[in-house]
């Protein structure tokens, strides 16, 4: 920050300033090296008198890294909001000085990439004032725990809202012409039906583990993670594992999220595991009533009027779906994703029959302890718009209803599915639906969002004296 630093328990910078040139080698370099991001989140700080060599500064980028990957610190304000408008994939979490804070924030405040601003300074009272007009800032704050706790919470809602879901037409026909979001949905089914029946070599592990070793390389935390679970993971674990807020579940959503194929294959093992674990927790249950489960989260307008647009159509979750039967717990989820201006809070309230859904509580298999009142559904499980109606201002709840195998629509779902992938080994087939999902994305409306690979540019050499 550039206020003088009086508080000794926050990290002390010393009045060296990188040089832009190193600066933005630094940063491009990191950037490059990652190729695309892994995850969905990079963390910006952006302050003139920053010195990413202080150790106390290098302790404090260390520790970011505990919930981020992709930490890149900017001393000139143009460079980063340049930098910032060519993100296409991730989100940004923006710590800014209050010297830099008043003018950038009021230029990046309205950028999709932008998901929360924290400035950081000395003088709270001193940017009170145009702080409090910025939707987007979380807070002012004049110690660096705080941030970090707020950035904690604020990327955990993020990744709870990232989570995409795809949407089949009641009227679906498969002899008419599919429109994109049917066929995203037929296609998404088609790649789980292919990733749980793969037979994986058994050293997937071992290569998977290898390969984030190397994106991870500049992450000592995520490293000893890496480690751990090249060591220890086993199927029975992989529930555990996916419940525990590290590299695998991070690269997973964000694989899910823009239909990453390749990094997906990399990780089917993975889900295999925990789809086949879930049947086995299953089958233990004893309990034969119906259940009512709930998820709260915010979703984008466009997300919102492809719901409404589609009333007793098929909605599938992209990923696995952790639900609560906590009913008030999911509303604070709904509400404080109703707090970003960006999105639509929304109550998920899901009616499944014991008997014939795929699903298994978390208490005892999760990582942490407080998920007794948790359920997790298998990848990508198929659900059916009831109602939608309005509960508060700013926030809908969606009624769902589980599918069952007798569903005579979706019956003509699998059977057109099984058509697709019929008569070809596992990695045929997933080559196979590699090639139609670049078709999809190559062929789709210019009206519907769609991801795109980051463009980097390479650093300029400049003269540094």
């Amino acid at each position: 920050m550039a206020e003088a630093n009086t508080n000794s328990t926050k990290p002390s910078y010393n009045t060296s300033i990188i040089s832009s040139a190193i600066e933005k080698f630094l940063s491009s370099a990191f950037y490059i090296q990652q190729q695309s991001p892994i995850e969905n989140f990079i963390v910006i700080w952006l302050d003139t008198n920053l010195n990413i060599y202080n150790n106390d500064n290098n302790s404090t980028i260390t520790r970011l890294q505990h919930l981020v990957n992709l930490i890149l610190s900017f001393s000139d304000s143009d460079r980063c909001i340049d930098f910032i408008s060519d993100i296409k994939n991730e989100k940004i979490f923006l710590i800014v000085s209050g010297s830099l804070g008043e003018k950038t924030v009021s230029l990046v405040n309205n950028l999709h990439q932008i998901d929360s601003i924290y400035v950081y300074c000395d003088n709270k009272s001193k940017h009170e004032k145009w702080a409090n007009k910025e939707k987007k800032i979380k807070g002012i704050f004049t110690k660096f725990e705080p941030i970090y706790d707020a950035l904690r919470r604020d990327i955990r809602q993020c990744e709870d809202d990232l989570i995409p879901f795809s949407i089949l037409s009641s009227t679906y026909n498969k002899n008419e012409n599919l429109n994109f979001s049917d066929q995203l949905f037929i296609y998404t089914q088609l790649m789980k039906e292919i990733l749980i029946e793969i037979e994986y070599q058994p050293n997937e592990k071992l290569n998977f583990a290898n390969f984030c070793s190397l994106k991870y390389q500049n992450n000592p935390y995520q490293l000893n993670l890496i480690k751990e679970f090249s060591h220890d993971y086993q199927q029975s674990s992989s529930i555990w594992w996916y419940t525990r807020e590290c590299f695998i579940y991070s690269m997973l959503n964000k694989a899910f999220r823009i239909r990453d194929m390749e990094m997906i294959s990399k990780m089917g093992f993975f889900v295999r595991d925990i789809h086949q674990e879930i049947q086995r927790l299953h089958q233990k249950l004893t309990q034969q009533n119906r259940l009512i489960v709930y998820r709260g989260q915010g979703i984008s307008e466009f997300e919102f009027q492809k719901i409404l647009d589609n009333s007793n159509g098929f909605l599938s979750f992209n990923n696995f779906l952790i639900t609560t039967t906590d009913k008030d717990l999911a509303l604070i989820y709904a509400r404080s994703a109703r707090d970003n201006h960006e999105l639509i809070g929304v109550l998920f309230q899901i009616e499944i029959d014991r008997t014939k859904s795929l699903f298994t509580p978390l208490d005892r298999i999760s990582y942490y302890s407080e998920s007794e009142k948790e359920i997790l559904f298998s990848t990508h499980t198929i659900f059916r718009i009831h109602t939608v109606h309005q509960i508060e201002n700013g926030l809908w709840q969606i009624q769902l209803r589980l599918t069952v195998n007798e569903d005579e629509q979706l019956k003509q779902i699998k059977e057109f599915i099984r058509k697709e992938i019929g008569g070809k080994n596992g990695p045929e087939r997933l080559d196979l639906l590699m090639t139609k999902s670049q078709m999809l994305d190559g062929s789709k409306s210019i009206n519907e969002p769609q991801p795109t690979e980051m463009e980097i540019e390479p650093p300029v050499e400049e003269d540094v004296h």
